[in-house]
């Protein structure tokens, strides 16, 4: 038995795999009605998107190229990633829960707890016996390209090319300067690490911004394709590093948003909140949680703080603008090689927005990023910069929802998700129900009709009625749960339940009408806690879950910490 074709029957109870099955044939019935042979698929993935921050999805910021795709097909207003990177990244590619892969939390800060050294649910390490639905793919016959962020491993059998890309540009880090200096994240990782088909990049090109070279390099391997068997279709993997910290723009992109924001982020959160009102996102009646009281007020800081916390989100904003044209270059190009018309495009973020206290409260940040970089408000945005989005622009990122990357809450996981398949998926479609980063895999392996993949231990199911607008009696997802950093949530349908430290209780909320997470109904509906509970009692025996007795994530800011040990 190879590698590529042993099967999870010792990760996943057999529940799961029936459940699994199960839908995986019932939807292999119907691929048919697709109407075409072997399509081009195209995953582009953002890093640290908020919920908010597409215009369609009631941002100010103009994304007209992402929003078309979402009004050339369909767009989910309840889909859910993982709360940080790494994680999402190892669900997305397996179809497994991260846990199942090794991927619990970031590698890095699951190496700073003792209790789970050992543990394989946090090794960083994916077991041997699963790999990535690409390889279904690449077995296929399909041309697996990718181009941006891995942070999957990089050894041998951990890398693009062990997960079936053929073709790969790589950061092999969680993150990186968008610029051609490389810098790291830490003192720890000073210099990033990229790589192309193993080899490692010693020197980036003098122009390199990370946004548009990911695009060049898959145009690139797009047009060797060419060389080979063009009637061969593509399988493309996009992940970008934008807009993930540091907050970096090219020279001439650098002021297009100034004075934006001057106003503050309660204003921008409530004209966002009201659009999305408007697009029918959001129930009308739906509150937004409080900014936090330690945050203050906008009018409560001095000018300088103003000055600098605009332009935070001026750089922000003009990193997803950035994103989004060179996203429409890439259509561009699609259409004008003839491939647009066959190919599947799905784009999401992998989590949140980023609210934690990176500059001040990760590692040692705090001393080594004035020592290292030009922290100068002039230089903010360009080469040798290293600033981040603070948490009041972290909540207008996430809108309506509460909390943002790393944590739980709404905010910190429900994110965009848009699914765009000319003449195949109806136009301005809404895909309403729970739908999570899981389903891409056996949703993509249907649409590409792709039985070289064993799929039947995937925790995944197949979204394809949902995209065809078959409106399904019963949804395809029933549950979903998630455990990170000692954050603990269950979904079941319009129920969320979810652990708060603070209180060291589960509160529940009906997320459908209160998706800021304001109003707990756990003292109302006692019975709908336990059987929720049970639900997750049972995920986290299934998937190597250590139940942690505090929470541990990362950058977390003072008053933070004092109000989830306050009970202890």
């Amino acid at each position: 038995m190879t590698k590529n074709s042993r099967k999870l029957v010792a990760l996943i109870p057999c529940s799961l795999m029936v459940s699994a099955l199960t839908v995986g044939c019932s939807e292999q019935n119907i691929t048919h009605q697709l109407g075409v042979e072997r399509p081009n698929v195209l995953i582009i993935l953002a890093d640290d998107l908020g919920f908010s921050d597409l215009g369609i999805y009631g941002s100010e910021i103009p994304t007209p190229n992402i929003d078309s795709l979402a009004r050339s097909g369909a767009m989910a207003t309840r889909f859910y990633s993982n709360a940080t990177c790494a994680p999402s990244r190892a669900m997305l590619l397996s179809g497994l829960d991260s846990h199942s892969v090794g991927y619990g939390f970031n590698p890095v800060a699951a190496q700073r707890l003792p209790v789970l050294n050992g543990q394989p649910g946090y090794s960083g390490v994916w077991p041997d016996q699963v790999n990535s639905f690409v390889e279904g793919f690449a077995s296929a016959g399909y041309h697996t390209l990718m181009a941006g962020k891995w942070h999957q491993g990089n050894s041998p059998d951990a890398n693009p090319h062990a997960r079936g890309f053929k073709k790969a540009f790589y950061l092999a880090d969680g993150g990186a300067s968008h610029f051609s200096d490389a810098a790291g994240q830490t003192s720890s990782a000073p210099i990033a690490n990229y790589f192309e088909d193993g080899i490692q990049i010693e020197n980036l090109p003098s122009d390199f911004y990370s946004t548009q070279f990911y695009v060049n390099k898959l145009i690139s391997y797009l047009d060797d394709k060419k060389e080979d068997a063009n009637t061969d279709p593509f399988f493309g993997y996009l992940a970008f590093t934008a807009p993930h910290w540091p907050l970096q723009v090219p020279e001439d992109w650098q002021n297009k948003f100034s004075g934006v924001y001057d106003d503050g982020w309660e204003k921008i959160r409530a004209q966002r909140i009201e659009s999305a009102r408007k697009l029918g996102l959001i129930s009308q009646t739906a509150a937004a949680p409080p900014f936090p009281d330690a945050l203050g007020s906008w009018s409560d800081l001095s000018e300088e703080s103003k000055a600098r916390e605009s332009r935070k989100m001026e750089l922000y904003a003009a990193m997803i603008a950035y994103l989004d044209n060179e996203i429409g270059r890439l259509i561009a190009y699609l259409k004008s090689s003839g491939k647009y018309e066959n190919t599947l495009i799905v784009f999401l973020s992998d989590n949140g927005p980023e609210g934690n206290d990176i500059e001040y409260g990760l590692a040692d940040n705090k001393d080594w990023l004035p020592k290292t970089f030009d922290q100068s408000y002039q230089n903010m945005g360009k080469v040798n910069s290293y600033v981040t989005l603070s948490r009041g622009w972290a909540h207008v990122s996430a809108g309506i929802l509460n909390e943002y990357k790393s944590f739980l809450g709404e905010g910190g996981v429900r994110v965009p998700a848009i699914f765009s398949f000319p003449k195949i998926i109806p136009k301005n479609l809404k895909i309403n129900t729970l739908f999570s980063i899981l389903d891409i895999a056996p949703t993509l392996l249907d649409i590409g009709k792709i039985s070289a993949y064993d799929r039947e231990a995937m925790q995944g199911f197949s979204a394809v009625r949902e995209l065809l607008d078959q409106k399904p009696k019963t949804e395809f997802r029933s549950t979903l749960s998630m455990e990170t950093y000692g954050n603990k949530a269950t979904w079941s349908g319009k129920w969320k339940l979810h652990w708060d430290w603070e209180s060291r209780k589960w509160q529940l909320f009906d997320v459908q009408t209160d998706p800021g997470e304001i109003d707990d109904l756990s003292a109302v509906y006692p019975a709908k806690v336990s059987e929720m509970k049970e639900t997750f009692s049972t995920y986290a025996d299934a998937n190597n879950v250590i139940l942690l007795e505090s929470e541990v994530g990362y950058a977390r800011y003072q008053d933070q910490l004092e109000s989830f040990k306050h009970l202890e």
